[in-house]
């Protein structure tokens, strides 16, 4: 019986085997696969895995795409086969095989029996086999006509498209386009490095699956960029993705565009003529690139500025194309020692930036000196008779820290401007020198051209220069006062008359009389100071010097002088340059008188933390940084804003036609440059700024109002954490207004012998014993209008407002006098009792608690002071002596809040703490908290170790006392034991303990 007798049996017995198995077994790529998949076919059978797979495709190639050449069958392989078929009851004919499997591929196997007849299942095996056969080639038919269908469509698309094997870079399929300007006649089957690009040995370095791999999660995983092909040199936009091909395997797919002639335009446009490097606009694009890369942690870089020394001295004694000659000259030195990953552009006309990657100052350094080196021996060799050098300033900017371009460019400068200072210092010392040694050999010879005295003083000062001819009565004005105060011209006659018309009524005969005694002769000088009244309308108050010049005859020629604006004088910060705050204001009431109805907004700025740069360094230090800090802002800023300097620390900027949403951006751009390490001669620091803002007219509706108003808000930015922008509010206004009534309500129960102010204690009690072991002194106010006050509210308005320090006495005083007493009852009683870091730093306060321990009789070793763990570690140094004068005084030391501060592990070894309290917030649902209960071992462990009491702050609940009881804690203090308690209750308590015969109140 023959295959071909199965044709009329074909829908005799149903579809029995798992088509997924077929369908496995049937696109399996190699012979693994395929044995697996018909072993999972052959198994309902009965039948034992065979090597049939290689009878059943040995003709694959002729109906699939797979190129490999289909495996021969040994004469070997055919007898195993042989035996195999018979012990399954089948057996083939060699003549019969070869025929089907060359002539009739589709057939697959031609099959027979002798003298038995085929079984049900052996049929249904064939049946399927043959079944799925048919169906799978009439699918591989349309397939490849989809195939050639896709294949005439990318043909005809006019870009750059290849399709490759994801795992063996193999060509799968390019189109004509490509295969044409490349020159490719077949480049199907062979790597695209090896066709695609030159002198490659494997698989590109830039090859772009690795990064798409790691896109795996994403849908459509691809990237995009531009890339110069290194087979003909073309500049193409690639975009590769990941798709599957018609066989189902993931493949590599490419789109490229030729983008080499736009990429020349682009290049021209970036290119600066003169040095053929990035010009400043290429330059701070790419600049701002590499800064991103390197806020993500990508890389870090070295960042240099050069300035060319002297070149305007070259252009002027040498001529401009001498000047040319030295900036390229100098950027083709520095060019030739970067390496290929490195930035260089020039930034303006004498200035280059210049950026290292991942590369420390050290070789930054290097690298300008060898070039400094270079450029000397160039200028011997062409015997160029100018300096040939730059200054340059660096700095370090670490991967992961956010830089502004602005900020970097404004820190390089700051470098640079250091060393250009000391340049101009060795050419003036230089220029001294070489003058004395003309001076020592003869008379040193000077001419200018007088024609152009006048203009060029004018110019070079703020001054108005005036000059009389006094033969005429003819005075000349610089054209600045003209416009300043309306005179008819620079040139006028009966200046007496027409300026003193300009003179305050008040003024006027000191004006007349001082001009008068020149005319008379009586004096050959004058100094006399008036108001005068400008073009808008403001009396503005002048000094007026003045100096009579002699002819050869002794008579009178010339009267010449300075008329200074004093109110100008006395309106520019002398640190900063900026406008002070008197013309802060008078801008502020100009734009509202002359604009009622536009919006204006004033931001008002503080520097964080400025005292420290003061105390770190010095004042002058600290004056370098308000000058570079007045530089960063005004560099930042729109054209419709103005800083001015105000008081300390503090500017001030007035925004005219803004909404709320562009002062948050400009505030956003400050913050930015701000909130980084500043380096300034060698020295670091670092300076955020808060800001508060204040708008008119919703805010307020004078210069006054709105200055107080954003004053406000800068307080309440400050108080939230500092670095950050705070809008005026109603609220801020209402906290303000009560802040500041609580602090004169408490200035009044200090004058009423502290009326309104008493203790409560709260019971700290043994872990061990349960029972009362000491208190802790709590401070409260109350008093009218204002009823109960929040210690977290009224004690930070006490050290604000000074009142600390009378207040900290009396509790000090009161705390000891009330342990004293109860020391009669419960003789080792603790009391623990706060005290401010102000008040440690009064000069007597330590003389003060001695005073107050003999007054009161207690018990030194009663007595525990503390202080939070943010300010022992803000403030170490300074407190080290005294917490040893506390120690000698006997009492001890208790660390508050701990957990809370930057260093508490530090604080530890540094400090003598003798009890370390710890911060409820550690405490406070430490039962379902892991982290907060390891901690609290840990310090516990620790603190034991070194003879160091243990205070668990803020227990509530029996399940947290559970927690805390087995950890070893020394103590417990919070509501689960007690609440804070007036003295009445705990006398009654403590008497009660004595009546009973108790050692302690549990």
């Amino acid at each position: 019986m023959t295959a071909s007798s199965f044709s009329n049996e074909q829908n005799s017995t149903p579809f029995a085997a798992d088509c997924a198995d077929l369908i496995e077994f049937l696109r399996a790529r190699d012979g693994q696969s395929q044995v697996q998949a018909l072993s999972r076919i052959l198994k309902p059978f009965g039948f034992q895995t065979l090597t049939l797979y290689r009878l059943l495709f040995s003709d694959w190639e002729s109906w699939s795409e797979d190129p490999a050449p289909a495996p021969k069958i040994s004469p070997e392989e055919m007898n195993q086969i042989q035996e195999i078929l018979k012990n399954c009851d089948l057996y083939i004919k060699n003549d019969e095989l070869w025929t089907s499997l060359q002539t009739q591929p589709e057939t697959l196997l031609y099959w027979r029996r002798e003298e038995k007849e085929w079984k049900e299942t052996e049929l249904t095996f064939i049946r399927q086999l043959r079944q799925y056969t048919a169906t799978y080639s009439s699918s591989l038919d349309n397939r490849q006509n989809e195939i050639r269908f896709f294949h005439e469509i990318m043909d005809q698309m006019p870009t750059h498209l290849w399709i490759a094997d994801a795992q063996t870079h193999e060509i799968l399929f390019m189109n004509q386009a490509m295969k044409d300007d490349f020159q490719l006649a077949s480049p199907e089957g062979q790597p695209c490095w090896k066709v695609l690009q030159r002198g490659m040995n494997g698989p590109c370095r830039f090859c772009p699956l690795p990064t798409l791999a790691a896109q795996s999660d994403q849908k459509l995983p691809h990237t995009q960029g531009e890339r110069k092909n290194t087979l003909n040199q073309r500049i193409y936009r690639n975009r590769d993705s990941l798709i599957h091909w018609i066989d189902g395997r993931l493949v590599h797919f490419q789109h490229a565009i030729d983008v080499t002639e736009s990429h020349r335009l682009r290049l021209d446009a970036d290119t600066d003529e003169l040095t053929l490097i990035p010009n400043r606009r290429a330059g701070l694009r790419t600049l701002d690139e590499l800064l991103e890369q390197v806020g993500q942690g990508q890389l870090s870089i070295t960042a240099a500025m050069l300035d060319i020394d002297q070149l305007k001295v070259v252009n002027d004694q040498f001529g401009h194309r001498e000047g040319d000659v030295l900036i390229r000259q100098i950027s083709r030195t520095l060019t030739g020692l970067l390496r290929r990953e490195d930035l260089f552009f020039r930034l303006s006309g004498d200035e280059f930036i210049l950026v290292l990657i991942d590369q420390p100052v050290s070789a930054g350094t290097a690298l300008l000196n060898q070039a400094q080196q270079q450029l000397r021996q160039w200028a011997e060799a062409e015997k160029k008779a100018y300096r040939c050098s730059f200054c340059y300033g660096l700095i370090f900017v670490a991967a992961g820290l956010q830089l502004a371009c602005g900020t970097l460019l404004s820190q390089v400068d700051d470098a640079m401007y250091t060393q250009k200072r000391l340049l101009h210092i060795q050419l003036k010392e230089s220029e001294k020198a070489q003058m004395q040694l003309k001076e020592y050999h003869g008379e040193v010879s000077f001419s200018y051209d007088s024609a152009y005295l006048y203009d060029a003083l004018v110019e070079s000062t703020d001054d108005y220069i005036f000059i009389n001819n006094l033969r005429d009565d003819v005075f000349r004005y610089p054209q600045a006062m003209v416009e300043e105060f309306g005179l008819p011209g620079q040139i006028v006659r009966n200046a007496a008359a027409v300026w003193g018309e300009k003179v305050h009524p008040d003024d006027k005969a000191a004006f007349l009389e001082a001009n008068q005694i020149i005319l008379d002769g009586r004096a050959t000088s004058h100094n006399v100071e008036y108001r005068a009244l400008n073009q808008r309308g403001e009396w503005v108050w002048v000094r007026c010097r003045g100096k009579v010049v002699f002819d050869e005859n002794g008579s009178p020629v010339l009267f010449a002088g300075i008329i200074s604006n004093l109110s100008r004088k006395n309106k520019t910060d002398r640190i900063t340059g900026l406008f002070n705050k008197m013309v802060y204001r008078e801008e502020t009431q100009r734009l509202i008188t002359r604009r009622p109805d536009t919006p204006l907004a004033i931001m008002q700025l503080g520097l964080d933390d400025f005292k420290h740069i003061n105390d770190l360094y010095d004042r002058s230090f600290g004056d370098e940084v308000l000058r570079i800090s007045a530089q960063r802002i005004m560099s930042l800023l729109p054209e419709n804003a103005e800083v001015y300097r105000l008081d300390g620390d503090e500017f001030g900027i007035l925004i005219s036609g803004c909404q709320p949403e562009a002062i948050r951006g400009i505030y956003k751009k400050l913050q930015t440059a701000f909130d980084q390490q500043m380096i300034y001669e060698g020295k670091r620091y670092y300076c955020t700024l808060s800001a508060g803002c204040a708008v008119y007219p919703q805010d307020a509706r004078s210069f006054l109002e709105l200055v107080k108003a954003a004053g406000y808000a800068l307080e309440q930015a400050k108080l939230n954490g500092k670095n950050r922008l705070e809008f005026f509010t109603r609220q801020i206004l209402a906290r303000k207004i009560r802040s500041l009534g609580i602090i004169e309500k408490m200035r009044e129960s200090v004058d009423q012998n502290y009326a309104g102010f008493f203790l409560m204690y709260q019971p700290q009690v043994s872990v061990t014993t349960g029972q009362w072991i000491g208190f802790e002194a709590l401070t409260r106010w109350q008093k009218e209008p204002y009823g109960f006050v929040p210690p977290n509210e009224f004690i930070p308005l006490l050290e604000e407002s000074g009142m600390i320090s009378p207040v900290g006495r009396w509790i000090f005083r009161q705390a000891c006098a009330k342990c004293a007493q109860w020391s009669a009852l419960a003789p080792a009683l603790t009391m623990s009792i706060n005290l401010s870091y102000l008040q440690l730093m009064e000069p007597d306060f330590i003389d003060y608690m001695q005073e107050t321990l003999a007054a009161t009789q207690v018990d030194p070793g009663r007595i525990i002071v503390e202080m939070t763990e943010s300010v022992i570690a803000s403030r170490a140094h300074a407190l080290e002596h005294l917490f040893q004068r506390i120690h000698d005084l006997g009492m001890r030391i208790a660390m508050d809040d701990f957990g809370t501060g930057y260093s508490s592990l530090d604080m530890l070894k540094k400090m003598p703490a003798d009890i370390v309290k710890i911060d409820r917030a550690f405490v406070h649902g430490v039962d379902a908290s892991n982290f907060d209960e390891s901690f609290i071992q840990f310090i516990v462990a620790i603190c034991h170790k070194v003879n160091i009491e243990v205070c668990a702050e803020g227990v509530e609940t029996e399940a947290e006392f559970q927690i805390l009881y087995p950890m070893n804690v020394d103590t417990i203090q919070g509501y689960y034991f007690g609440k804070p308690m007036r003295e009445e209750e705990i006398n009654q308590k403590l008497k009660a303990m004595v009546s009973s015969g108790q050692d302690a109140v549990k």
